[in-house]
């Protein structure tokens, strides 16, 4: 039975595809995890706002963080469960179901937050009042995202199966978040010191990765005939670019860093 989503609800968005994102969504480099940590204290205390299935949590985690996960989503989060068990990484993961609004956490509690692929389906100005609040003085603020970059044929004919993805969610009245900037300076009461870093992170993927990355994304159809139909084009698009059984999908890591006014 394909899952429900309520338009008006994003957070519902990624109910029944836990696995897929688990599976097949890229990491982040470790330079970008090393920028986040870069002059925190030892062992820094992290909130990762958003975290999904935990994959930039775990990261955090095996740099040595003491992790707090905020998640939402039943599923999402207790795949991000699951994943932990047992990981064996020199910092720890809690996983709480809260949201960037409304985090739980007491105020000045934590020495940086870390929004990865989430801060777009968040209430900004709420969002960083909270996080203002829960942050220590002169704490961090990292955003990040994997974009794509537009260099290989393989590369354009993922970025029309998305556009086609997008159109189709559009006309289903959902709400398309896919804005992966922010601009903090409109919000310099509150944080300062803003800099952008971008890191190379190519996505190496085979044809099950290719799919089921594609598949978990919150816009993707969920009707058969429309999903298999862009499927298709993914999977001519691989048979054709394939190299040694793989392509490689061109993208950057964009963090976005800033310090939280006192």
């Amino acid at each position: 039975m394909t899952p429900q989503t309520e338009p008006d609800k994003p957070v519902t968005y990624f109910t029944g595809l836990a696995d897929g994102y688990a599976a097949n969504r890229p990491s982040y480099p470790k330079e970008a995890i090393a920028a986040i940590l870069s002059g925190l204290p030892r062992p820094a205390a992290i909130a990762d706002v958003g975290c999904g299935t935990g994959i930039a949590a775990r990261l955090l985690a095996q740099a040595g963080a003491t992790v707090f996960g905020i998640e939402p989503n039943d599923e999402m989060r207790a795949r991000a469960e699951a994943d932990a068990a047992g990981f064996d990484a020199p910092g720890s993961i809690e996983f709480r179901r809260a949201t960037a609004e409304a985090t739980g956490l007491p105020d000045a509690s934590v020495d940086a937050i870390v929004c990865a692929q989430a801060f777009h389906w968040f209430d900004a100005g709420p969002a960083l009042h909270e996080f203002h609040r829960i942050l220590r003085p002169a704490g961090r603020l990292a955003l990040m995202w994997n974009n794509r970059v537009q260099v290989s044929e393989m590369d354009h004919v993922y970025a029309q199966v998305v556009a086609k993805a997008q159109e189709e969610a559009k006309r289903q009245g959902l709400v398309l978040r896919c804005n992966r900037e922010a601009d903090l300076t409109r919000w310099s009461h509150l944080f300062t010191n803003v800099q952008r870093i971008d890191f190379p992170n190519p996505h190496v993927c085979d044809l099950s990765t290719l799919l089921g990355k594609a598949a978990s994304a919150s816009y993707f159809p969920r009707d058969r005939q429309t999903a298999d139909a862009l499927l298709s084009r993914l999977r001519e698009a691989f048979d054709l670019q394939a190299r040694g059984g793989v392509v490689r999908l061109n993208q950057e890591c964009r963090l976005t860093l800033a310090i939280r006014c006192d």
